[in-house]
């Protein structure tokens, strides 16, 4: 009895943990009193129900009543909830952008929505490590029910309204988040419409860090990205491949459908996950494996337990892309802010390439402003007392390039599981941001039409140009052939 009442008092609260009531229709809404950023939360249970209703349209209010609005979608992971720290640094990252003097000048509505569940069920310390398995199953069944892909879906179609001046919807995802966000969009990566039209998606741009998943789901999607689509260097996009049904509209190669970002030196996904897999198949006497095509190989096979053991930013038949790095850098002259001055760097204008700034130490300075789940708008947020500006490049590295990239990140900008938040991390994630959505010659953020990506009937010229000059060349042979007969 005393062993059951002390595992009982152990168990997190179920929640939630900001409901909304009578007297306070708005509890799971906040933000500083100028308005500069709003935050709202939608809880979720173990089998992926809403714990209050009101939660979702409160947060859809919030949105409605703004004319630019700049959406961050974002899921957390293992052991956080609606109260842990995870919430402060998510609301940080909001005011951090908030505060720029571009988002003021364009007027932009920035908004925060944290998806919650319960990745922490035990909170005694030690305890709380044996619930990694238990709380990955829930993070899939959350997943794999309705409710958070239908919250997802009218939270970006409502920021995309017909009388919205400018919007965007970025989904972001970490850990076991991850997994969820991958888990939940990937089917309708692949769906198409009712007119036979492909990847519809009323979100802009999907960011995962440090996916706590195995590679299972993610070789599947990759692979049938590489039935649907091939990289066109002319026209430096994927197209659709001849042959393939419905409507495949070309994607710029800077506009991914999602980005995996995976730390090197992640010991949660590099080390123990693994392990954990290779205990799981031991104790389940799981011994058969089928042999599976390797995306991008050319009909390569390998068998599945290599994608079964291994999270997606830690398996080298996934991997195409990696962040290297260009060198120590100086600071542009115009800029503005005073805090994380390589996110505005990285915003403001186009990047040339894939190459982008960082300006502070990983060393977690920014953790000062988050002891705990409660965020002080108030503070004021300085810039680091010793920048040190570096430029990087995120290049391709070979296996499957397709609209789905899986990027090594160096420790110096996402040091281990938990660095997503680290103003090095971020400003990489505005760099992704830019390149998603380049600004005009006002600075007017734009979502590229395909009409700004080359028609194929240019890359067909081209190659008839390449045909007939070799034509040309070999009947001159024929012709100084004959001359010498």
């Amino acid at each position: 009895m005393l062993a059951s009442a002390m595992l009982l008092g152990a168990c997190a609260a179920y929640g939630p943990y900001h409901p909304n009531t009578a007297t306070e229709p708005l509890n799971s809404v906040r933000g500083p009193a100028d308005g500069r950023y709003k935050m709202a939360f939608i809880e979720f249970g173990d089998q992926g129900s809403a714990l209050d209703e009101s939660q979702r349209a409160a947060a859809l209010s919030v949105i409605r009543k703004a004319e630019r609005p700049l959406l961050f979608v974002y899921i957390h992971g293992w052991q956080n909830d609606a109260t842990s720290g995870d919430t402060c640094k998510f609301e940080h990252f909001l005011d951090t952008l908030s505060r720029f003097p571009e988002m003021r000048e364009h007027k932009i509505d920035v908004i925060g929505v944290y998806i919650a569940w319960r990745g922490k069920d035990l909170t005694v310390p030690g305890l709380d490590l044996l619930t990694f398995w238990n709380r990955k199953s829930t993070g899939g069944e959350v997943a794999a029910q309705n409710g958070c892909l239908a919250a997802i879906s009218e939270l970006a179609l409502a920021t995309r309204a017909p009388d919205k001046k400018l919007h965007h919807c970025v989904l972001m995802g970490h850990s076991f988040g991850g997994l969820v966000l991958g888990n939940t969009i990937s089917h309708s990566i692949l769906d198409a419409s009712s007119t036979g039209e492909r990847n519809s998606n009323p979100w802009d741009m999907a960011v995962a860090f440090n996916s706590a998943d195995d590679s299972i789901s993610t070789r599947q999607l990759m692979s049938e990205l590489d039935n649907i689509y091939k990289y066109d260097p002319v026209r430096h996009a994927y197209v659709g491949r001849s042959g393939v049904l419905g409507t495949v509209a070309p994607i710029d190669e800077n506009r991914p459908l999602l980005v995996m970002l995976q730390a090197e030196n992640d010991q949660a996904t590099g080390g123990f996950f693994p392990i954990g897999a290779g205990l799981a198949n031991l104790v389940g006497l799981r011994y058969h494996w089928t042999q599976v095509s390797v995306p991008g190989r050319n009909g390569e096979k390998v068998s599945e337990k290599e994608f079964e053991t291994r999270t997606p930013g830690n398996n080298k038949y996934l991997i195409n892309y990696q962040v290297v790095p260009r060198g120590e850098a100086t600071p542009p002259p115009w800029l503005k802010g005073i805090e994380n001055r390589a996110v505005e760097a990285n915003a403001v204008h186009n990047l040339r390439g894939r190459v982008f700034y960082t300006s502070t130490k990983n060393d977690g300075h920014e953790n000062k402003y988050c002891q705990g789940s409660t965020y002080n708008p108030d503070e004021r947020k300085l810039a680091s007392d010793n920048e040190v500006w570096r430029k990087w490049e995120i290049v391709y590295t070979g296996n499957a390039r397709v609209p789905f990239w899986i990027v090594r990140v160096p420790k110096e900008i996402i040091s281990g599981h938990g660095g997503l938040w680290s103003d090095n991390s971020i400003a990489l994630f505005t760099a992704l941001y830019r390149l998603h959505f380049p600004v005009n010659a006002q600075g007017v953020n734009v979502l590229p039409s395909t009409t700004q990506i080359p028609e194929a009937p240019d890359a067909q010229r081209l190659n008839k140009e390449k045909l007939a000059g070799e034509s040309s060349s070999n009947a001159a042979t024929r012709v100084g052939s004959e001359a010498k007969n």
